[in-house]
């Protein structure tokens, strides 16, 4: 890595090359190597990397060639927006210890994203400062970025980092990389090259402040105590809090959060959540949960943040010293205590919630790992301990596993107490054309978490997955043929079986990241007297299923993913005095991405999930979702965002017990945000429900029931509005 006196400017590459007093000055890669769709082959189009670095920040300029510039796919979007546009990316390794890194990316028109790696997952929330640049000319592209020093956690004794660097040709369907980066091998990290030289100049730490202001009306149905409903109102209300981060010697960041606020957090992205038999997964969303949560991260899912709904006070540590990795939370949840009356103890009684992990790296890709996480409320409890490892077997084969305890005791009302273990085990191959992922988790009766997610407890779960590819011609339209084999079987702890889920498919890649997949297979649920249905002996309800699943990016204005299914289902929510029945399925799941000028974006979703009877075809239910999310992008830093999202359920009720449900959702939001942590938003947030005015059910007493479900109206009740704006800024000293 070069020393230079000055920055780099794309303007240093009129021509797309620098320079000529420059170019003795830079470093200097080409010779990209596809990764996808023909491991080894070369780049169809060429690119070179220039770099160099100032004292306080480290240079990149890729130069992408292009034979065809009309068909360079970019769009000047919000921040992150870029994966289905051609882009570039650097990825670091500042430690080197080919586990963690970080990735900062670029599009042709300039756009940012970046995030934390690691070879199991990318997290783009992951914000820090830097600059870059695009240009569009005319044989190809030019993308700069240009990263601060202070923006990187680093090792403070070594000058030598991993890099990766990586262009993708969406339109081929093409992923090149320098170095050399092949499937053959499970991870890129571990195919890094190095850069020597890498001398940063910061200090021992540094400290960054980011307090926010946020003026707001708003009016909200509070219904956590099912026996005491009520609107909460706020007018022209003013509060504040922020975020604080001190870096200690490179490696180690503290994080402190105050009275954090997510009002400018996008809803869920819509799932199937009607008739489910085990609870419904949503990703975290928001920032500072999800900023270092890899350094929590373990097989078993034993953080799951977002059962820490309203917190007011937090500090995280995580960092790295030498081979160890350290990971440390604690943090105040203020939603517990809402739910109980004014009268009881426990009435805003606030939970705790704490979790710690350490690793320690051992050779090439190999670790150990402890993890402590507990819940604590009133004058009850959960902790859960244990241990895990991960074990590079081959350059193909990874083995990993993990081993826990739980202990739980109930708060005063339930002090009941369950102790109990649970375990995972996972075996994996990686390849070009041979893959495999064999999961196992058994989960005892007594194991429980509060703090984690585990789908249900008396479990032991086996899911198998295998693909193999044929790869055809580097020319050839079809660029592979494949087969995938899934299967997923559970029994309890006293074997009785729980699910048999199996899927096989043929598919096909073809260009423009297109792949077609015609998909057979056959579900199976138990229910017996365990399940708690009434079912004197076991009944296996057992149906076929048949559905088709089409993706792809073919224009630079349009990418979809369709997916299409007639399956069988169970009633698992009975009219009463019936028990659960076989239902025949039918479920679409259809996204749409219009990108109808280079600053609009419309992202659609459509689920549909409609059931009849399986015998008798008499209707149960149906449950559609339609959301669309438009963004216009004025600028890098300027945007406006909306969010309409409208969800029915219609109902049998001689066949179900659901209720007929329909709801509608708005999201507005003007931002202004050049740079992450400095922002400025104005908001609207509204929600629609077909509520009852009455909000609960009520007895002879008059008294709210609280074991049964909402009233429910024809008519909409707005049961929650908010207009904001919203302030912050980024202090860095």
């Amino acid at each position: 890595m070069p020393r230079i006196d000055q920055p780099l400017r794309l303007s240093d590459f009129n021509g797309m090359q620098p320079r000529p007093e420059l170019q003795h000055k830079l470093g200097h890669v080409s010779g990209f190597v596809q990764r996808n769709p023909n491991d080894g082959a070369p780049a169809t189009e060429p690119t070179e990397v220039w770099f160099g670095r100032t004292s306080t920040a480290l240079y990149f300029v890729f130069v992408c060639y292009d034979k065809d510039v009309r068909a360079i796919r970019g769009h000047l979007s919000r921040r992150e927006d870029i994966n289905n546009d051609d882009h570039i990316i650097v990825l670091l390794d500042p430690f080197q210890d080919r586990r963690k890194g970080v990735v900062f990316s670029v599009n042709p028109y300039g756009v940012q994203a970046d995030a934390n790696y690691t070879d199991n997952n990318t997290d783009y929330s992951y914000d820090q400062v830097w600059d870059s640049d695009g240009r569009i000319t005319s044989e190809g592209w030019l993308g700069l970025l240009a990263i601060p020093f202070r923006s990187i956690r680093s090792h403070p004794l070594s000058s030598d980092w991993g890099v990766v660097f990586y262009r993708d040709l969406p339109r081929n369907s093409e992923e090149s990389f320098w170095p050399r980066v092949s499937e053959n091998i499970s991870g890129i990290l571990q195919q890094e090259a190095t850069l020597h030289g890498v001398e940063t100049s910061t200090s021992s730490h540094n400290i960054q402040l980011n307090p926010y202001g946020i003026a707001q009306n708003e009016r909200t149905l509070f219904s956590l105590d099912p026996q005491n409903p009520y609107f909460s109102k706020r007018k022209l209300e003013a509060t504040g809090g922020g975020d604080a981060k001190i870096v200690f010697r490179d490696c180690l960041v503290l994080d402190a959060t105050v009275n954090p606020d997510f009002s400018t957090i996008e809803s869920d992205q819509p799932q199937f959540t009607v008739d489910q038999r085990f609870p419904v997964y949503f990703p975290e969303l928001r920032p500072f949960f999800l900023e270092n949560a890899s350094y929590f991260a373990s097989p078993l899912q034993l953080l799951y943040t977002r059962n820490i709904v309203h917190p007011e006070y937090g500090l995280r540590l995580t960092g790295k010293i030498g081979p160890t990795n350290l990971g440390l939370l604690a943090i105040d949840d203020r939603q517990p205590g809402y739910g109980f009356s004014s009268g009881d103890p426990l009435f805003h009684r606030r939970a705790f919630f704490s979790a710690g992990r350490v690793s320690q790296d051992i050779g090439k890709g190999s670790s150990l790992g402890v993890m402590y996480v507990g819940k604590e409320f009133g004058e009850g409890w959960n902790r859960i301990g244990g241990a895990d490892f991960t074990a590079r077997l081959t350059q193909h084969w990874i083995l990993r596993g993990q081993m826990v305890e739980s202990s739980t005791r109930g708060d005063r009302d339930s002090p009941s107490y369950s102790a109990g273990p649970a375990s995972y085990l996972q075996l994996k191959r990686d390849g070009h054309t041979f893959n495999i992922n064999d999961n196992f988790q058994d989960v005892s009766p007594g194991f429980r978490t509060q703090a984690g997610f585990i789908q249900s407890t008396n479990i032991r779960n086996n899911n198998f997955y295998g693909s193999y590819h044929w790869w055809f011609s580097h020319n050839s339209i079809v660029q592979s043929f494949g087969l995938e084999l899934n299967q997923e079987v559970a029994w309890d702890h006293q074997h009785n079986r729980v699910y048999r889920y199996t899927s096989y498919d043929p598919f096909w890649t073809l260009t423009r990241n297109l792949v077609f997949a015609p998909v057979f297979g056959n579900n199976s649920d138990t229910l017996g007297p365990q399940s708690g249905y009434g079912f004197a002996v076991n009944r296996n309800f057992t149906q076929n299923n048949v559905g088709i699943v089409f993706r792809g990016q073919p224009w630079t204005q349009l990418s979809f993913s369709l997916n299409f299914f007639r399956s069988g289902n169970v009633n698992y929510n009975p009219a009463t005095g019936s028990l659960p029945s076989l239902l025949a399925q039918e479920h679409a799941n259809a996204q749409f991405t219009v990108r109808p000028t280079h600053q609009l974006t419309v992202d659609n979703t459509y689920l549909l999930d409609r059931d009849f009877k399986s015998h008798s075809g008499e209707f149960v239910y149906e449950s559609q979702t339609f959301r669309t999310k438009a963004n216009y992008q004025f600028t890098r830093a300027i945007s406006v965002r909306a969010i309409v999202e409208y969800d029915t359920t219609l109902v049998n009720p001689a066949q179900t017990s659901l209720l007929r449900t329909k709801q509608v959702g708005t999201q507005l939001l003007l931002t202004w945000l050049p740079h992450p942590g400095t922002a400025i938003y104005l908001g609207y947030n509204n929600h629609l429900a077909n509520l009852d005015r009455r909000l609960c059910t009520r007895g002879i007493t008059g008294i709210c029931d609280p074991n049964a479900d909402p009233p429910r109206s024809p008519d909409y009740l707005n049961d929650g509005k908010q207009i904001f704006l919203k302030a912050s800024y980024l202090f860095r000293f």
